[in-house]
């Protein structure tokens, strides 16, 4: 889940953001999109946190894409 806080250039973070959606793309994959981790007491299902991380990836898109195009040399 995205940190607000986070410290890192807008590469790493988008990288750390894309690992966390495979993770739980893998987890929906393999025990169901509408199941739920067991010690959630909030029955959130992995379809939820699926979504939920596909923001937080959209998210780290946009500002990586602010960067290159406020660094992109014109030609």
């Amino acid at each position: 889940m995205s940190n607000p806080k986070y410290i890192g250039s807008p590469t790493t973070k988008l990288i750390e953001e894309c690992s966390e959606l495979i993770h739980i793309l893998c987890k929906a994959e393999r025990f169901g999109w509408d199941n739920y981790h067991p010690d959630d007491e909030a029955h959130t299902t992995n379809r939820f946190l699926v979504l939920s991380e596909i923001k937080d990836v959209e998210k780290r898109i946009k500002e990586l894409k602010k960067q290159i195009f406020s660094t992109e040399v014109k030609r």
